[in-house]
């Protein structure tokens, strides 16, 4: 049975959609969708109607709408969820947001519901509830307590948590069979990880096993990963009968410790500046860092160690420019300092504005579109790049970047559209830009299709002619 992940990020709070397959012998076929929704700090409360289908082209289909609030208060994560009934073949899993009634959002994927015969399913991972949280019933399963953890986008097993839980079932084994259900750690490239793998022994016949499993990670490094599961039928040992994973990130603090007995070379001090300038410079790492880099400098940030953060700087660019790391490192910072006095203002750093995020991670663009007066919407700027080339970004061509002033004052431009690999994507972009003046009921429409408008170049430019990309 295959799974749906789906990311909706061109509003707040962004949310992540998890569509999983499960089967139990009296109900038979079920979809849970579970929704991960990531929300900057607050002073006020957000609701948001949701609203869910999913249907077979036979026309069989199942529904739901549910409302979400998010009281105010820190940056926090949630998740909510909901159960449908279902039944085998391809199904089409549409949902739609309301986050105001003149501002809606929607996501589309599929999913495939297959025969339970000798299967599993998908991996869910989860996280330890808290002492006396309410189990709600989409989270009960068998006298498990399967909280699942938050994901947006990808998951992330950080220092918080040094354990890895996972839940899934495995159905339908043939009568008077045993079955035996492996799972192990690889590395992105498939190579297993030694030690970081069990098993589980399932009764002969038996027409439905959960099993909820948990690993310790503690000592595994920081990376990508797979968790990959097996189910061997007794009998066929030529190969599994069923095969599923899912990936996931590891943020191992520990690793920092490292810094703490590594030899600092006294002319990294100077480079790197004291006080407030080395805050600065440790900062502006950000975008060219990794997100496992990321992550450590916001550990560095907090901790207020000044030494750890030389350090730090020092093995960056050292391990990234071998044959020149000072001469790399200062070139750097004559761009930061740029980007600085281009799109930074009182109120933020450059480095830290989206425009000045995507100059330093992949250069100047090749071609640019600046509309600071559109007719009927807020000042836009499109960038185009004929190649992306980041040391933490995979190789891309074509790739446009859609950056908008939402407030038509000041310099900051936020993005709200790529198309390149690991940024936001909007489709509805150009309402976005519009939505002062446009006017729909259609929550699908993305105004890529409405033609010129008098006076605008957001569908008739360099990049797009009269509508078209």
């Amino acid at each position: 049975m295959s799974g749906l992940s789906a990311f909706s990020q061109s509003v707040s709070p962004q949310i992540a959609v998890q569509a999983l397959p499960y089967w139990h012998p009296e109900i038979g076929h079920y979809v849970d969708v579970l929704f991960s929704m990531q929300r900057e700090a607050s002073l006020e409360s957000h609701s948001m109607d949701i609203s869910l289908v999913i249907h077979r082209k036979d026309g069989m289909a199942s529904m739901d709408r549910i409302n979400i609030s998010l009281p105010p208060g820190e940056p926090s994560t949630f998740v909510q969820g909901v159960r449908l009934p279902a039944d085998t073949g391809l199904w089409t899993v549409s949902i739609a947001f309301e986050h105001s009634p003149d501002l809606w959002d929607s996501l589309q994927g599929q999913i495939h519901i297959a025969d339970v015969k000798a299967s599993i399913s998908k991996i869910l991972l989860t996280e330890e509830a808290l002492v006396g949280a309410t189990v709600l019933p989409w989270m009960a399963r068998y006298g498990f307590a399967t909280q699942p953890l938050p994901q947006i986008g990808e998951a992330w097993i950080t220092g918080d948590s040094a354990t890895l839980r996972f839940y899934t079932e495995t159905y339908g084994l043939p009568q008077g069979k045993r079955g035996l259900l492996r799972y192990e750690l690889q590395s992105t490239s498939n190579e297993n990880l030694g030690i970081y793998n069990g098993q589980v022994m399932i009764p002969a016949g038996q027409v439905l096993q959960p099993n909820m499993q948990s690993m310790d990670i503690s000592a595994l490094p920081s990376g990508h990963y797979n968790l990959v599961m097996k189910l061997w039928v007794e009998g066929n040992d030529s190969a599994a009968s069923d095969i599923t994973s899912i990936t996931f990130n590891r943020y191992n603090p520990q690793e920092l410790e490292s810094l703490s007995t590594a030899s600092l070379m006294p002319h990294w001090v100077a480079l790197l500046g004291t006080g407030d300038s080395l805050d600065f410079n440790i900062s502006s790492l950000y975008p060219i860092a990794t997100s496992n880099q990321r992550r450590q400098l916001d550990h560095l940030l907090e901790s207020g160690n000044d030494t750890l953060k030389w350090r730090f700087g020092q093995r960056y660019w050292q391990e990234n420019h071998l044959s020149n790391p000072e001469a790399a490192c200062k070139s750097y910072q004559a761009i930061v300092a740029e980007v600085e006095r281009t799109y930074g203002s009182r109120a933020i750093h450059g480095f830290l504005t989206d425009r000045g995020r995507i100059f330093l991670q992949y250069g100047t663009p090749t071609l640019t579109e600046k509309r600071p007066f559109e007719n009927d919407g807020y000042p836009y700027e499109i960038w185009q790049y004929n190649q992306l080339e980041a040391s933490n970004a995979p190789y891309q061509i074509n790739k446009l970047f859609v950056f908008v002033n939402n407030s038509t004052v000041g310099r900051n431009y936020d993005l709200i559209h790529s198309n390149a690999i690991g940024e936001m994507q909007n489709p509805k972009w150009r309402i976005a830009i519009q939505k002062r003046s446009y006017i729909t009921d259609d929550i699908d429409q993305t105004g890529s299709s409405d033609g010129e408008k008098f006076g605008s170049r957001i569908n008739n430019n360099i990049f797009f002619n009269s509508g078209g990309g």
